[in-house]
């Protein structure tokens, strides 16, 4: 049985967990990182969610996330933001920072949150968006062109056209138009994605669009500019076509979130960190209020891990951290207390405005992501917990998933090593 000791093991691959593993290491830690597979990361949007809606008028967008979060935790102490309040602003800093100088820059909007379109022709509240989605004037648009490819499905360029008009704040004399393409082949958005990196496939498209633009056009792609994070497609389609250029948001998986994910484990690599991907956290042990190490299985190997510090960032029940029974969920590594609602677990209406109560389950942690007992009681010194395993956030109709997960990702892995770890020393 192999035996590998480190500072900070991270348990998990998607946005919280990068982000620890990459702040744990900028604190000078060894860490290592494990994970069953990519992650819930690698299938979103790639936008980054701070707060979506008013608090006192739920369906406004609210203007400014981050003063709409302060009132948050005024009237609600057990949501996830109130134990990364201290850090958000940095937390957010050092995402951009990464993303910026790995050529895949992020931008907010001088009006808070992004209103971007969706493929469905509604528009999203979000706080940062790849610059490639980071419609600026849409407002003020005098004539859009939606771009469709014929041998790719699930994009439909005329239902999109059709939505943004009832749901977006477009000019009164604003034209929206439609156009279908072809590549040729038969295409899913990853093989159109790298298809479209090779300059005669690129020309290819501006030829055929070209013709189809008037003055001042803004251009809709699906999010298929390109498939690695690195790429220019959009940046040469603008160029070739002499217009602004946009991919809008599409529902998962979605090229996006691919290459942030690409963006932070080159950044990890650079770090010096060890990521194993496709090994399974088996079993945990714990002695007192420490855990002293885990057991992980992957590759056909079996690993004894011991770690100063442990980063549960394992997601909720779609990334396999809760597990759930008839009338039972659990945390699936340490079988940690999970916090539940009183009354129903779900709503009938699957789609209900007010979402799902079981999106609310997870851990309770206190101000260092510590798990603790219904009584307060931390239970066990170090571990840390980040992302979708934690109680009180309801992020679909929220908004905030992924700005959880990067707050509390960073805070984990800046605490790894100090309070977390002088249990077992």
């Amino acid at each position: 049985m192999m035996q590998k000791k480190t500072d900070v093991l991270v348990i998990g691959a998607g946005l919280s967990g990068l982000m620890a593993a990459a702040q744990a290491a900028e604190q000078g830690k060894q860490v290592l990182v494990v994970a069953k597979g990519s992650g819930a990361l690698g299938l979103s949007s790639g936008c980054i969610d701070l707060w979506g809606y008013r608090l006192d008028q739920p369906e406004q967008v609210c203007d400014d996330p981050l003063q709409e979060i302060v009132r948050l935790v005024e009237v609600n102490p057990e949501h996830p933001y109130a134990r990364v309040q201290d850090v958000l602003t940095e937390s957010l800093a050092y995402f951009s920072d990464i993303c910026a100088a790995s050529g895949y820059p992020y931008v907010t909007s001088p009006g808070g949150n992004w209103l971007l379109p969706t493929a469905l022709g509604t528009v999203r509240p979000t706080y940062l968006a790849p610059v490639t989605m980071a419609v600026d004037s849409l407002g003020e648009a005098k004539s859009i062109l939606v771009v469709g490819f014929r041998e790719l499905k699930d994009f439909y360029p005329e239902v999109l056209a059709g939505n943004l008009k009832k749901n977006a704040e477009l000019a009164a004399d604003c034209r929206i138009n439609t156009l279908m393409v072809s590549v040729g082949g038969d295409l899913n958005p990853n093989t159109l994605a790298h298809r479209l990196e090779r300059p005669a496939v690129l020309n290819e498209i501006i030829k055929q669009v070209k013709p189809a633009l008037s003055a001042g056009t803004l251009v809709f792609f699906p999010p298929v500019l390109g498939e690695r994070a690195d790429s220019t497609v959009a940046a040469d389609l603008a160029a070739g076509l002499g217009c602004p250029v946009y991919e809008v948001t599409n529902i998962p998986p979605a090229l996006p979130g691919q290459r942030l994910q690409q963006v932070l484990l080159r950044f990890l690599k650079h770090q010096g960190v060890e990521v194993i991907m496709g090994c399974t956290v088996t079993a945990a042990r714990v002695t007192g209020t420490a855990c002293t190490g885990v057991t992980a299985v992957g590759n056909g190997k079996t690993m004894q891990i011991t770690a100063g510090t442990v980063i549960l960032a394992t997601g909720s029940f779609l990334g396999g951290g809760l597990k759930a029974g008839m009338g039972l969920i659990k945390e699936s590594i340490f079988d940690l207390p999970v916090k539940t609602c009183a009354g129903e677990w779900s709503d009938r209406d699957f789609l209900a405005l007010s979402g799902q109560p079981f999106n609310k389950f997870g851990l309770t942690v206190n101000d260092n992501l510590q798990p603790v007992d219904g009584q307060g009681r931390v239970v066990l010194e170090n571990v840390l917990i980040t992302g979708a395993n934690l109680a009180g956030c309801n992020y679909p109709v929220e908004k905030c998933g992924n700005g959880v997960a990067l707050a509390t990702g960073y805070k984990a892995g800046k605490l790894s090593g100090g309070v977390s770890s002088a249990a077992i020393r």
